[in-house]
């Protein structure tokens, strides 16, 4: 009998951190989001697309990013996410402007539920659970910035600048295993 020698793997952190990004694009193209958000009237922010913009900061979210400042720096440092963004490089103020800079995300939000409705692997049917969530991302020195509020948090007792984030979990029941 032979005897195998230990695989070798080359090393490519250089080149990219964020080695899920292929899977979460491939989920973006199938669901259509850049089409939605372009349909809900979310387009350019200086000569880059919305959909380019969302998804870095999503991959941004995911790797866990501080501010909007470090997403930059992720995103200008990362080869991967550049290829498949097409564009070199992008500023602070670019993804700043982004969140400001429209108001019809309650329409996107909509259509992004209808796509989901549609895809028979994501569709909400009978017997499925849904469980809310949400969660203040307190941000006391931008009063301006529209999508905060002056929201209060029942588990502190206090009233802050916040951004309510909401997240809605779905527990299908075609996928609930027996429970021991």
């Amino acid at each position: 009998m032979a005897r195998l020698c230990k695989p070798g793997f080359k090393e490519l952190s250089s080149f990219s951190r964020v080695g899920g990004v292929p899977v979460l694009r491939t989920l973006w193209d199938r669901f259509d989001f850049s089409l939605l958000l372009s349909q809900s009237g979310i387009f350019k922010v200086r000569g880059t697309a919305t959909w380019i913009l969302a998804f870095v900061y999503i991959v941004g979210l995911i790797n866990r990013c501080s501010s909007v400042n470090a997403l930059a720096t992720f995103f200008n440092a990362d080869g991967l996410l550049q290829r498949m963004a097409g564009i070199a490089n992008v500023t602070q103020s670019t993804l700043s402007r982004f969140l400001t800079g429209f108001s019809q995300w309650g329409l996107f939000n909509q259509k992004r539920t209808a796509r989901l409705q549609e895809d028979a692997d994501t569709a909400l049917t009978e017997g499925d659970v849904l469980a809310l969530d949400d969660t203040h991302a307190p941000h006391p020195y931008a009063k301006g910035i529209p999508f905060l509020y002056w929201l209060f948090d029942s588990s502190t007792k206090v009233y802050t600048w916040a951004m309510n984030i909401v997240a809605l979990h779905a527990v299908f029941a075609k996928l609930v295993l027996s429970h021991f």
